[in-house]
């Protein structure tokens, strides 16, 4: 039997409308779903698909309409459960500019322990531990807000690792970050996830970082669309574009060129993948016209 960290049974969610307004339609519709602890997911959609408010239903933020949501068998509409269960699971939003309450970085990252009472020698290793583990130690002593959008995220995520949570689920925590910023970012999840064995949920809307990870959810009008390994999704383009979505920019251009004739395998994914594969293709050709 899987170890169950997530447990979504039959959850559904609406915003309240304003009073006297016609009630606003389901954004999560009898969501089934099941997180195994130490995966790695990534969850797809288009803007209102439902995935941001998945997030928010992770860790008791929101309540389901109906259904429940379980966090380590603890039910998120169990007041009395909230301090647990955001210790259990904590989320990572978009804009670190909103996550960040201190004007040192290492205040900043202590601040949710302080609030734990965590004994102050502990707070101290949590800190540093937490700075090593997202890149930014040797930053402890400077301002956030003079740091990039990359790095102001990165601490976001090093103060949510001090509270040492075992899943982190991440709302698109790259929207807002350059290239570079991404890819710090990014490096860092990844990371978290391989050396600590943490669950992860990565909630995006950028294909190419659902490439590398466990399981690749597709959210569309509040349900899940598909639900399957990167290879297995990105295997369905048709049902992708219905959803307002592309596959990922290597596996596109892959999918262009064996249309064009070039006989390359399935399932690549990365540029690093694509490349191999056309050197290996390049080489064969040269081999058999010397």
């Amino acid at each position: 039997m899987q170890d169950v960290i997530l447990d979504f049974q039959d959850v559904s969610y609406r915003y309240a409308a304003d009073e006297g307004e016609t009630p606003l339609p389901l954004c999560v519709r009898h969501v089934n779903l099941q997180i195994e602890r130490g995966s790695f997911t990534a969850i797809l959609g288009h803007n209102g698909s439902g995935k941001s408010t998945l997030a928010k239903l992770s860790n008791s933020i929101l309540v389901p309409e109906s259904g429940r949501v379980l966090v380590n068998g603890m039910d998120t509409s169990d007041e009395d459960l909230a301090y647990d269960i955001r210790r259990t699971v904590g989320v990572v939003f978009q804009n670190p500019d909103n996550q960040i309450v201190a004007s040192i970085v290492e205040e900043d990252v202590a601040f949710g322990p302080e609030n734990l009472g965590v004994a102050p020698a502990e707070i101290r290793k949590r800190v540093d531990d937490a700075l090593k583990a997202v890149g930014m130690y040797e930053y402890r002593g400077h301002e956030p807000h003079k740091l990039s959008g990359g790095q102001k995220q990165r601490v976001a995520i090093a103060g949510m690792i001090a509270m040492l949570p075992e899943a982190l689920v991440l709302d698109e925590p790259t929207a807002m970050l350059d290239p570079q910023g991404r890819k710090e970012v990014l490096e860092t999840i990844h990371r978290l996830h391989r050396e600590r064995g943490m669950t992860v949920v990565l909630i995006t809307h950028f294909m190419e970082e659902a490439v590398d990870v466990d399981r690749v959810l597709v959210m569309d009008d509040g349900a899940i669309l598909l639900d399957g390994t990167p290879a297995d999704v990105f295997a369905k383009a048709d049902l992708l574009h219905k959803a307002g979505l592309e596959l990922p920019r290597a596996a596109k251009l892959a999918a262009d060129l064996r249309a064009a004739g070039a006989p390359l395998p399935e399932h690549l994914l990365t540029a690093q993948a694509l490349s191999d594969a056309l050197y290996d293709l390049l080489g064969e050709k040269t081999h058999a016209n010397p």
